[in-house]
């Protein structure tokens, strides 16, 4: 069984036979005292490395968190502007729905999908198309929050996109009468459903930011 002192023998061989490789490396080994230190820090900075990679592989990986992360905390920066579809499913159909949207995520990585998701979107949606629109948050639209600096709620955009429909023709046309906010159902980027107990939550912690374009489908 080989011995710490002759493992450690045999590192400071190969880490010396290394760095007289190179002729910038080689002229700090001249001198004991110089080849010493070099060693010392070269050691310290694989260390270190190491030491970083594994700690960012595993907040990476979620085996742990990250040590400070009550001290600095993310803000993550508010949406400011973003595009929502919308459309109409009957309430029968909502079940459906949720299989809809786990097509459409698994249809981004894989196009044999995109058959079957647009046979049952002919399947449960009112409309052949969705209905786009264009939100812009001002100051107006979070600034009465407890936290403002995130920006709007899931229960604004709800609420916001249940006004944009009353308005429109479709609310006639459908006899769609006693709705709430509770009828919008909101899709964020990862075509994941932002739950009804998340209403008071942002949309930068929901996986909803700037620029995106996510959908919101009333149930009637």
């Amino acid at each position: 069984m080989t011995s710490p002192i002759e493992l450690l023998y045999k590192f400071d061989q190969y880490l010396t036979y290394q760095l007289q490789q190179h002729s910038f490396t080689a002229n700090l080994l001249i001198h004991p005292t110089s080849k010493f230190i070099t060693e010392i820090l070269v050691i310290i900075v694989i260390g270190l490395i190491s030491y970083e990679s594994i700690y960012w592989t595993g907040i990476y990986l979620g085996l742990w968190e990250y040590h400070a992360k009550d001290i600095f905390t993310e803000v993550p920066i508010h949406c400011a502007h973003l595009s929502v579809r919308m459309n109409i499913i009957s309430q029968q159909d909502k079940n459906k729905l949720l299989e809809y949207y786990q097509l459409k995520q698994l249809s981004k990585y894989n196009p044999l999908y995109w058959n079957k998701l647009n046979l049952l979107s002919e399947e449960i949606f009112k409309l052949n198309k969705f209905i786009k629109y264009y939100y812009e948050f001002s100051p107006e639209d979070f600034e009465m929050n407890k936290e403002p600096e995130f920006g709007s709620t899931i229960e604004h955009l709800r609420t916001k996109t249940l006004n944009l429909f009353r308005e429109s023709d479709l609310y006639k046309e459908y006899h769609c009468h006693d709705l709430t906010i509770r009828n919008v159902l909101v899709f964020n980027n990862k075509n994941d459903e932002v739950r009804q107990d998340q209403d008071l939550n942002y949309l930068s912690k929901c996986n909803i930011e700037t620029g995106n374009v996510i959908d919101c489908v009333i149930v009637i």
